[in-house]
């Protein structure tokens, strides 16, 4: 299987194992001045001892001051960044990958707040989302530039990479220089498409020059941008043409949308006619990074000849042993990535990589010495959802003997619920991998049994591990006991179908999906939140994602509005801003204002056993990423020494 992604491939000099490709993603694991730590080098080994071929590093600041992308990056600019970078590729080199060092500037879309400075750009015109507004460079200043990036790369050659990838896109300093959306200079380095090209080429030249023709070189471009007069496919041709002529060795293809950081609904491949467009217009290899979390659409990329290479991003955040297992036939084991995006959204928060699905991701040096003292000794798991899976699995590897109780006949908890919701066959296959991965370890499940304190003490567990879960949150209020209101974890289930007009009550993600849900059945609603904002906690491209839905369904928002009363056919708010009562007219009422531990058997095992733990929404309600974070690390340092 997969003959076509086990296949090697020439980059110039350069041989690839296999044409699986990490693309860079931001990490944050870096140093505050820009070197390379322990994390940053465990994170990659995960990865590069997962398999893939070539790996890409992390955007990599080429100076300081507006140079800076994220405040903990890698850095190339300093002799001292030669030898961090070098314990960086021995690393990556031990398990015969590949390693290319990305080097980026931000240009405008840096933050002054990180840098300390002004931002920079080749015209003094902010982004398309507002910000700060840059300086425009001098021409010196643009020429100085330049011999950063040659330096850049120099740097990374003497440190033992493999190679560089220019970040030509998505924004940043060289994507402004040949974007016409962008670049407004009226000297060399603006205006007609040749002078746009000045700036890069000349970066290319000097590598060359530096570095000698057989130091591969890739560059990342926008096959397409989402600006007035911006890069188009035809375009995108014509500079992967230019570069090609230019020397470059590799064309690593992208796009510059609001889609471009893609919610789990988008499909895989749905981007791969740009990549394909340019694989076209050139004969050096093309990287397509489309939105791949299964092999099996890797390897049909390659098939149709969309690409010559398959990049992967947040699928090796989910899981950074795709590539083994796949290779290895356990395609069943893999982890996908939902497509939450709460990576990125802690990137953009300043934090560390974190994966709601893989706790391990960004944490790699602090668990990768488990303490193995269980020797057999049995613990009871309360709940089969993902705190209860995670805690399972981590205290299996500890070597411990769990078994997992879960009332309902497959495991999966609050997943079972979540992927209910349009398109969320991702969150299903997660469950499903979870689930085998308990199988395949050994874990003892007692589905379809509730767990009670007398049934545990029968089982005389060194410990219980408490993770049942949460239950709908409903406000004492009048009317909240009527026949129509309903909760949406029902309604997603499918155990009520309001019809008609329908009020749900709370806009986070569980109120929105399930709005969505019934916009799509065309149900008329209208969503009630009492914050200003929809879909607090989650990453804002999915909240738009959504709500795009069920906005051209023609719902109604109702922001800053509580609650107050229910009636037969309407619901009282109460509008916080001024306090004055509004009236919505519904047929049903659906109650989505969150959930509330589940304390009866917490407080009735707290009793009965001295070794005890609750985690995930049985301790605090949250998110996957904040259940599995909590199971991990819950289950990582239990020491039954203390009893």
């Amino acid at each position: 299987m997969y003959e076509r992604l086990k296949s090697p491939l020439q980059i110039g000099k350069l041989a690839l194992p296999n044409r699986l490709v990490m693309t860079a993603m931001g990490v944050n694991l870096g140093k505050p001045e820009g070197g390379v730590t322990d994390d940053l080098i465990k994170f990659y080994d995960a990865r590069a001892r997962g398999g893939v071929g070539l790996i890409i590093t992390e955007v990599t600041r080429i100076q300081s001051g507006a140079g800076i992308s994220d405040p903990c990056q890698m850095a190339a600019y300093r002799p001292g960044d030669i030898p961090e970078l070098q314990r960086l590729s021995t690393a990556v080199h031990r398990w015969d990958t590949r390693l290319f060092i990305q080097l980026q500037h931000p240009g405008r879309a840096a933050s002054s707040w990180v840098t300390g400075t002004q931002p920079v750009a080749p015209s003094a015109v902010a982004g398309p989302m507002g910000g700060e507004l840059p300086r425009a460079l001098s021409h010196a200043e643009c020429r100085d530039m330049v011999d950063r990036f040659v330096n850049a790369a120099h740097i990374a050659q003497m440190a033992g990479m493999d190679g560089v990838e220019l970040h030509g896109a998505h924004g940043y300093l060289i994507n402004q220089f040949l974007s016409p959306a962008m670049n407004f200079r009226e000297d060399e380095y603006g205006g007609s498409f040749e002078n746009r090209m000045r700036f890069v080429l000349e970066i290319l030249k000097g590598i060359r020059e530096t570095c000698g023709r057989h130091f591969p070189v890739s560059v990342r471009i926008n096959a397409q941008e989402a600006l007035p007069g911006g890069i188009d496919q035809k375009e995108a041709g014509r500079i992967a043409r230019a570069l090609e002529e230019a020397g470059v060795d590799m064309i690593n293809v992208s796009c510059y949308t609001e889609g471009c950081i893609e919610p789990g609904t988008y499909p895989q491949g749905w981007k791969k006619h740009l990549a394909q467009g340019v694989k076209q217009t050139v004969s050096i290899p093309v990287i397509s990074v489309c939105n791949i979390k299964e092999p099996q659409a890797a390897e049909k990329l390659l098939a149709e000849g969309v690409c010559d290479l398959v990049g992967l991003g947040r699928a090796l955040l989910a899981d950074p042993d795709w590539i083994r297992k796949a290779f290895s036939g356990r395609e069943d084991e893999i982890r996908p990535c939902i497509g939450c995006l709460s990576c990125f959204g802690e990137i953009c928060a300043l934090r560390r990589i974190n994966c709601a699905v893989n706790p391990m991701t960004g944490h790699e040096r602090e668990y990768e010495m488990p303490v193995v003292n269980g020797n057999g000794r049995r613990v009871v798991v309360v709940g089969g959802g993902p705190a209860g899976i995670q805690a399972a699995l981590t205290l299996k590897e500890r070597g411990f003997a769990p078994i997992l109780f879960d009332e309902n006949a497959l495991p999966g908890g609050a997943l079972n619920i979540a992927d209910k919701g349009y398109s969320k066959e991702k969150i299903t296959r997660l469950t499903q991998a979870l689930h085998t991965q308990m199988q395949k370890a050994g874990i003892e499940l007692l589905l379809g049994e509730r767990a009670t304190a007398k049934s545990l003490e029968a089982l005389d567990p060194v410990a219980v591990f408490l993770a049942c879960g949460a239950e709908p949150f409903l406000p004492p209020i009048e009317g909240i006991d009527g026949k129509q209101v309903v909760t949406a974890e029902s309604v997603l289930l499918g155990r009520t179908d309001p019809r008609g007009r329908v009020a749900v009550i709370g806009g986070g993600m569980t109120g929105l999906e399930t709005a969505e849900v019934l916009a799509l059945k065309g149900r008329e609603v209208t969503i009630v939140e009492m914050m200003d904002t929809l879909g607090f906690g989650a990453y804002p491209a999915v909240v738009s994602d959504i709500m795009g839905r069920v906005l051209s369904h023609g719902a109604q928002v109702f922001l800053g509005h509580k609650l107050t009363r229910v009636s037969e056919n309407e619901v009282e708010l109460l509008r916080l801003a001024d306090g004055q009562s509004v009236t919505v007219v519904a047929d049903w009422v659906v109650m989505a204002m969150g959930v509330t531990p589940r304390r009866s058997l917490a407080e009735t095992c707290g009793e009965r056993f001295e070794q005890f733990r609750v985690i995930g929404d049985a301790s605090k309600p949250g998110r996957i990423l904040e259940a599995m974070q909590d199971a991990q690390g819950k289950a990582f340092v239990f020491d039954t020494t203390k009893n």
